[in-house]
């Protein structure tokens, strides 16, 4: 047995020792001296070096004193040598212990600890990403937990891809005056993210223990910075707005604080309720605009998205709009404008089809569903109305209500109760 055991360490060892085949292993003679002297000077402890090319990046992969299972991985820009980031596979007890207290208070707690990283990226905080696995939903999924080093879950990914190297997470250089505009307006903020997409940069800061997002435009001059916040830090002026309005009956799905050079600063507020889902502005002196098809704040709009998830939106929802993609709840979700209403795409962080809703209106049910709900609940009055298909089929989850009672149904289009 105890020769068995000796073969699986060994085993696993050399796994971890060249994880970073994938990347095709080379040799010191292709890296540039520069990449090869400022790696050394970081890790002079190093060994079982392994250099891959990926990318415009070269990735050492190496071991460590205090991590001798190794998957470590230094990343290198090729053309100026800079380095961008290192991920290090790391124990429980490496983790700071404003981390380990924020997990084992989590919901994620009893969930089994698959792997822990340690991600350390240049001019930023480190992250901390703990990988579990559990069952939501009724179904095995992965969930990887981003933490902040005080502790702060900043992002969580359900079922990531097989083999993700955060080759993505690299902070690409900001410009001077988004450096500028942050220190100046979030003195105390700490960036975590930056991505450059369709010639917009997107800063994510964590800004005492709130997480922001600001958007800047192709010259680098600030559009927004959005916070999302619960619904008991709405303020009492803009509640009593809204209820007062004739969007008062809906439900208070999301919220969201925007303050922007162009409209000055609001609410928006996700709605649910009788008829369709919408989006609504709330400003301080008591202008309420519907936000229309999914505009996502000033300056923006557009494709958001690319390579698999396009893909699959333009050959299932041909001529679709694709309006903004977001993680919610650790799935990617892509909302489109398709066939003249909203509708709402997810997929895991293998970028996977999970499943799409979108809402109906009452009138719109097959007969047999509305016929299972007058027979089985003849006093209750239908709420809300949502379409569902996913891999395992279609059905309608349909919100009824009598009086304080509320219920939510799941029935397939044949009047069946799933």
């Amino acid at each position: 047995m105890k020769k068995f055991l000796i073969l699986i360490a060994a085993a696993l060892f050399a796994i971890a020792a060249t994880s970073c085949q994938k990347h095709g292993n080379i040799g010191t003679d292709s890296i540039p001296d520069n990449i090869l002297k400022s790696f050394s000077e970081m890790y002079p402890e190093a060994s079982n070096v392994n250099w891959g090319i990926k990318g415009q990046y070269a990735v050492a992969n190496f071991t460590l004193p205090q991590t001798p299972r190794g998957g470590n991985n230094a990343w290198y820009e090729k053309s100026g040598g800079h380095w961008g980031m290192t991920e290090r596979d790391i124990n429980y007890e490496m983790l700071p212990e404003a981390v380990r207290n924020a997990f084992e208070s989590s919901e994620y707690a009893q969930w089994k600890i698959d792997d822990i990283d340690m991600i350390e990226r240049h001019g930023v905080d480190a992250i901390y990403v703990i990988e579990v696995e559990g069952t939501l939903e009724g179904r095995p999924v992965e969930i990887d937990l981003y933490y902040s080093p005080d502790g702060i879950l900043v992002k969580k990914v359900i079922d990531a891809e097989d083999g993700y190297d955060y080759g993505d997470f690299i902070i690409p250089e900001p410009s001077g005056s988004i450096e500028d505009f942050i220190r100046r307006n979030y003195p105390e903020a700490r960036i975590i993210d930056i991505d450059i997409e369709h010639g917009c940069t997107e800063v994510e800061i964590i800004d005492g223990r709130t997480v922001r997002e600001l958007l800047f435009d192709g010259n680098s001059s600030w559009i927004y910075t959005k916070t999302e916040i619960r619904h008991s830090e709405i303020p009492q002026n803009i509640m009593d707005i809204f209820n007062s309005s004739e969007y008062s009956a809906y439900r208070i799905d999301d919220t969201d604080h925007y303050t922007t050079a162009e409209k000055g600063e609001f609410y928006r507020f996700e709605l649910e309720g009788p008829g369709d889902d919408l989006e609504i502005d709330i400003y301080a002196d008591g202008t309420i605009t519907v936000v229309e098809n999914g505009w996502d704040g000033p300056g923006t709009g557009g494709s958001d998205t690319e390579g698999s998830i396009e893909r699959f939106i333009e050959e299932n929802y041909p001529g679709a709009r694709i309006i903004e993609r977001d993680y919610d709840d650790g799935y990617i979700e892509v909302e489109i404008f398709h066939d003249g209403r909203e509708k709402n795409i997810y997929f895991n962080g293998r970028e996977e089809w999970v499943w799409s809703e979108w809402d109906i209106r009452r009138q719109e049910l097959p007969q047999a569903v509305s016929d299972a709900i007058s027979s089985d609940y003849p006093d209750y009055r239908i709420e809300d109305c949502e379409y569902v298909e996913s891999p395992q089929g279609q059905w309608y989850l349909i919100e009824i209500e009598k009086g304080d009672r509320e219920i939510e149904l799941r029935i397939s289009p044949d009047g069946v109760y799933i």
